[in-house]
Formats: C-alpha cells, sequence, structure tokens
C-alpha cells in the first residue's frame, strides 16, 4: 500500500493566514497540521507495509515543504503539481490522480488539513476486507441542523453509500464525508474515466458521489473527534481540542 497527502490547495477561507503559508503546515499548538497526519501514518506502518508516502503540494510553497520536510526528517516524497494560485490550481481530484501517477498500488489517500483521532488501523483492515471495493472515512456530526456545511453520505444496509450529496439543504443524515479514502488499485481506472468525462471536476466529494454510482463504495465511521480546518473557526476549534 501506498499513501498520498493532498496538500497543494491554497486555503482562502484562511486568507490572510495563509497567503504566506500552506495551510498543512499552519501551526496547532506548535505543531504543524500535517504532523499530525504522518503521526497516524508511522502507526500505521507498525501494523501494515507501507511501501512509500507522497505528499502533493503546489509550486508555491514547494520549497517550504522541503524545509519542513528537512527540519522534522519526514520519509515522504514532496511533489510540485506545478500550480501557482487558486486561479491554475489542480484541484483535489487531478491531485489525486498527479499523485498516484501510474502506480498499480492499493492507495490511502488523506486531506492535508484533516486533523483526527481515529488511528485508522480499522480502517484499513475493513478496506481490505472489502477490496476491491473503494473506503471512505465518514464522521457523525450528530446534529442535522450544521449538516448543510458538510457533504453529507447516505449508506444502505450493507454500508455502501448510497448518496453523496453536498451541502445538502435537506440531509438525510449526519454522516459527514471527510478526506480520507482507501482505493484498491482495481479502482484506479474509475478515476482516468472520470476525469475523461468531466474536464472541469474539482472537489473529491464529487468524484465520490460519481464512483457510488457505478460500483460499490464503502463507508467507515471514524473514531473520535475530527476536524476539516476549513476556516477560522475550524481552526480555533481545532487547537482548543488537540492540545
Amino acid at each position: 500500500m501506498r499513501v498520498a497527502i493532498l496538500a497543494a490547495g491554497y486555503g482562502t477561507r484562511l486568507y490572510p493566514l495563509t497567503l504566506q503559508i500552506a495551510k498543512p503546515l499552519v501551526l496547532i499548538n506548535n505543531k504543524p497540521i500535517i504532523n499530525f497526519i504522518i503521526d497516524k501514518i508511522e502507526i500505521l506502518r507498525k501494523e501494515i507495509f507501507i511501501e512509500e508516502t507522497r505528499i502533493v503540494v503546489n509550486s508555491k510553497f514547494y520549497k517550504d515543504f522541503l524545509v519542513w520536510k528537512k527540519e522534522y526528517k519526514i520519509k515522504a516524497k514532496i511533489l510540485s503539481d506545478g500550480s501557482n494560485s487558486p486561479q491554475d490550481m489542480l484541484g483535489a481530484v487531478r491531485d489525486i490522480k498527479f499523485v498516484i501517477g501510474n502506480s498499480k498500488s492499493d492507495w490511502l489517500i488523506i486531506g492535508g488539513d484533516n486533523l483526527f483521532e481515529d488511528n485508522l488501523i480499522d480502517f484499513i483492515k475493513l478496506a481490505k476486507d472489502k477490496k476491491p471495493h473503494p473506503l471512505i472515512g465518514l464522521y457523525d456530526i450528530k446534529d442535522k441542523k450544521i449538516a448543510n456545511r458538510f457533504g453529507i453520505v447516505s449508506l444502505n444496509k450493507n454500508m455502501e453509500v448510497a448518496r453523496l450529496q453536498e451541502k445538502p439543504n435537506n440531509p438525510s443524515s449526519t454522516l459527514a464525508a471527510t478526506c480520507i479514502y482507501f482505493f484498491p488499485k482495481e479502482s484506479l481506472i474509475f478515476l482516468k474515466i472520470m476525469l475523461k468525462e468531466n474536464d472541469k471536476v474539482d472537489a473529491a466529494g464529487k468524484y465520490i458521489a460519481w464512483l457510488s454510482e457505478r460500483v460499490k463504495v464503502f463507508g467507515y465511521t471514524l473514531k473520535g473527534k475530527w476536524i476539516d480546518i476549513g476556516h477560522f473557526d475550524s481552526l480555533k476549534e481545532a487547537r482548543k481540542y488537540f492540545k
């Protein structure tokens, strides 16, 4: 299995903070956000063989990530997707395709601005059990009043994704889609097909919605807390919670 961390966004909702620093490098109590993810990968490494970790970044902050890699002695390959601004960024789906390349491996994909407590060991166990079908990490926000801020997933009785709605007015569940995915090697062909059919797609949730209409996509509910650092309120919450 290989791991990819998506860190090529520009965090525009956190401007002006992220004008000068990549969002995954923003500090949470003196620790870069992305380091929390690296810690999870190291936990997984003790349980399963991880062939390689790749981090896709944009060109603007590429050198900053190289400095970070050296400072924290990170064992990962840093790849620039070539973008320099929000206007020319590839978007999450194309970044996934870029970082995977022509690999024939199973892939664990994690968004670089996700903070979560789950160690992902049970997530990977379920993913291996459900192969060759993809698996998506979910988080139960337990409140339909705020569910319209997220991509919301409905599961059927077999724990398959029945529907994924982006920020629905009338959410069908309280299960929020996180940017944590397991794509078996057999499923990677669908990424190529989707991008060929949809030239301007960017959000990863749109790919999962498209994919779930064609193949079985299973859902796993994360244990513990999960925070998507999308705005200043969630950044403040993360700094309070992840002490």
